[in-house]
C-alpha cells in the first residue's frame, strides 16, 4: 500500500512537471531559465499569458493580459513615459492637438447627472442654444442617465457633417427639449485675452496645444492695436503641451537670437532653440504657480533666463523632460521621454521647478480657516547666515506660508538667506539677506495683507504693479 501511494504521488508530480514545461516555464527543481535574446523573453511572456488564461480561476482575456503587460513595460521607466490604450490615446490626441469633430460642448458630472459645463463659443452646440447647466438625458434616442461619461462623449463625437440629436433637461422643466446638431471640426482655442485696468494686455494661456501659436498671434496683434502699456501672460495651472508651440509663442517675448530652451538627448547630444523674431517692445510680467508645468516652465524659463520680463507667483511644478508620442498599430500609443531640457540660462528644473523673481502667494478662503501660529520675531539683533534663533524660525514660518521654498528649522541657512533676499526684492527693500527690523515688519505686514485680502488675486495685482513700473 505504501509503495502504491508513493508511486501515485510521483506520477502526479511528473504530470505537473510535464504540464509546466509544456507551457515554457521552468519547474522549481530545474535550472533557472536563461534568456539569450528578446525573442526568447517574448516567447516566455506568451507562454505565461496562455497559462494564466487557461488556469486562472476568474475570467480574463488575452487582450486584458497583454494590455497589462504593455503598461508593465512602462512601469520600469520615468513617470512621464506611459502606454495608452486605444481609447486613452484617442482622448490624449484630442487634448494635445486641440482639434476634434463634434458639437463643441464641455461636459462633467454634477449631482450624478451628465451636465453641460459650457458650450464653446462659435461651435454648433452654442449656435443651437445649448446652455451651461443643461442636463444631457438622451443622445440619438439612447438614455445616457447612467452611462459612463467617456462613452457619452464618444457618442456625441463623430465625423464632421454628420448629425446627432441631444435630449436636454433644462432647469426645473421636466420636459425633455430636443436639439438636432450637425457636427463640425472643433478647434479648441487655448488663448483668452482682454484689456484690463490701466490699459494692460492680459493673456491667459490654458495650454500649449497645437492652436496656441496662431491664436496668441491674433491676441498680440489686437492688443498692440489698442496700444496697451504692457503684457501679463498668465500660465497658472497650465500643464504644458507642445514643444514646437511653446518655442514659437516664446519667440514673441524673447530678444532675437537669444536662447529659448536647450534640449539634451541621449549620449550628450544637444539642440538649442533660439528666437528668430524681434521681441514685443513692452513691459512683461508672467504669472506661474505649482500647476505651471513642462511647456509653461519652458516659456517662463525663457523670459527669466533672458531677462525679458518678471516672473511672479510661486514655485512651478518641475517637469523638465521632453516626450515623443508614437502611434501603435493596435490603435493605442506610447509617450516616451527622450530628452531633458534646460532653461535659457541653462538651469535644470526637473523635479525642482522654477523659482519666480517675485514670490507672491494667493490664499483661498479655506486656507484662512487654518491660520498657523507663527513664532514671534521679537529678538533685537539682526540675523545673518548660519545664525540661530526665534526670529529666524518665525521668519521661516512666514516665508513658507507666503510661498517660499524654506523649512522652519531656526537656522538661517543658504536657502533661507536666498528666500529673504527674494522677499526683500519683491517688497522693494535692499536685498541684503539680513533679517533686520524693516524686513521683519514687512513680513508681518504681508501676512496681515494675505489674511485680509487672501481671496483677492494678489499675484495679478503684483503683475499689474510690475508692468506699470518696470525695472
Amino acid at each position: 500500500m505504501f509503495k502504491t501511494t508513493r508511486f501515485r504521488k510521483r506520477s502526479i508530480i511528473l504530470v505537473l512537471v510535464i504540464t509546466l514545461l509544456s507551457t515554457g516555464f521552468s519547474y522549481a527543481g530545474e535550472a533557472t531559465k536563461e534568456f539569450k535574446s528578446l525573442d526568447d523573453r517574448l516567447k516566455y511572456l506568451g507562454s505565461m499569458v496562455k497559462y494564466i488564461e487557461a488556469k486562472h480561476k476568474y475570467d480574463v482575456t488575452e487582450e486584458e493580459l497583454m494590455e497589462a503587460a504593455y503598461n508593465g513595460v512602462f512601469n520600469a521607466l520615468d513617470r512621464h513615459s506611459n502606454y495608452f490604450s486605444p481609447n486613452e490615446y484617442e482622448q490624449f490626441s484630442v487634448d494635445t492637438s486641440g482639434t476634434f469633430a463634434g458639437i463643441g460642448i464641455s461636459v462633467g458630472v454634477r449631482n450624478a447627472r451628465l451636465t453641460i459645463i459650457a458650450p464653446i463659443k462659435g461651435t454648433p452646440g452654442e449656435k443651437v442654444g445649448l446652455k451651461s447647466g443643461d442636463i444631457v438625458k438622451f443622445v440619438d434616442e439612447i438614455d445616457v442617465t447612467n452611462v459612463n461619461i467617456e462613452r457619452v462623449i464618444k457618442l456625441m463625437r463623430g465625423e464632421a457633417g454628420t448629425k446627432v440629436k441631444l435630449g436636454i433637461i433644462r432647469g426645473r422643466d421636466p420636459e425633455v427639449k430636443y436639439f438636432d446638431i450637425t457636427r463640425e471640426v472643433i478647434e479648441i482655442n487655448p488663448i483668452e485675452y482682454e484689456v484690463i485696468e490701466d490699459n494692460i494686455g492680459y493673456i491667459k494661456i490654458v495650454s500649449f496645444n497645437n492652436n496656441a501659436y496662431e491664436n496668441i498671434k491674433e491676441a498680440i496683434d489686437d492688443l498692440l492695436a489698442k496700444n496697451v502699456k504692457g503684457f501679463i501672460i498668465d500660465l497658472r495651472n497650465n500643464p504644458g503641451g507642445s514643444l514646437g508651440e511653446v518655442t514659437k509663442v516664446s519667440d514673441y517675448f524673447v530678444p532675437k537670437d537669444s536662447p529659448i530652451v536647450h534640449i539634451e538627448f541621449k549620449n550628450g547630444k544637444r539642440k538649442t532653440y533660439t528666437a528668430k523674431k524681434g521681441k514685443v517692445d513692452k513691459p512683461l510680467a508672467v504669472l506661474v504657480n505649482g500647476g505651471s508645468a513642462s511647456a509653461s516652465e519652458i516659456f517662463a524659463g525663457a523670459i527669466q533666463g533672458t531677462d525679458s520680463g518678471t516672473i511672479i507667483g510661486t514655485q512651478t511644478y518641475g517637469k523638465g523632460t521632453v516626450q515623443t508620442v508614437i502611434s501603435l498599430s493596435n490603435g493605442g500609443g506610447m509617450k516616451l521621454t527622450i530628452a531633458e531640457y534646460l532653461t535659457a540660462d541653462e538651469k535644470k528644473i526637473d523635479g525642482i521647478g522654477l523659482t519666480p523673481d517675485l514670490i507672491v502667494k494667493n490664499i483661498e478662503v479655506e486656507d484662512k480657516e487654518n491660520i498657523p501660529a507663527f513664532a514671534p520675531m521679537i529678538e533685537d539683533e539682526k540675523s545673518k547666515l548660519n545664525d540661530k534663533g526665534l526670529n529666524i524660525y518665525g521668519a521661516q514660518q512666514r516665508l513658507g506660508f507666503l510661498g517660499y521654498e524654506v523649512r522652519a528649522t531656526g537656522v538661517l541657512d543658504e536657502n533661507t538667506l536666498e528666500a529673504i533676499k527674494q522677499f526683500q526684492t519683491s517688497e522693494k527693500l535692499t536685498a541684503s539677506g539680513e533679517l533686520d527690523f524693516v524686513t521683519k515688519e514687512k513680513m508681518n505686514k504681508k501676512i496681515v495683507e494675505v489674511y485680509s485680502e487672501g481671496i483677492e488675486d494678489l499675484q495679478l495685482e503684483k503683475a499689474i504693479e510690475t508692468v506699470l513700473s518696470p525695472k
